[in-house]
């Protein structure tokens, strides 16, 4: 139990949280729902989400939070979906 703490800790985000916005975003894709998701920077988030804000991504192309380059200890950036157009 103490390891599955330790290992916790050092991670940004839970691996079930990660895997959950995942298939949320695909179910949503596939239904013809969302076609695109944006990634929302948190008030201390670091400089590589901050570059993403306004970037739009297609649902099979989503970037795993935290990013390759994030140098917070923790990560509160988040995914925002972007309706299709009716």
């Amino acid at each position: 139990m103490i390891v599955l703490a330790r290992l916790r800790q050092t991670m940004h985000k839970a691996p079930k949280d990660i895997a959950r916005a995942l298939r949320a975003f695909k179910r949503a894709h596939k239904l013809g729902l969302l076609h695109h998701v944006s990634i929302t920077p948190s008030a201390s988030a670091c400089e590589a989400a901050r570059s993403q804000k306004g970037v739009s991504y297609i649902c099979n192309a989503v970037p795993r939070l935290p990013l390759a380059e994030c140098t917070r200890k923790q990560c509160y950036c988040d995914y925002a979906p972007m309706a299709s157009r009716l």
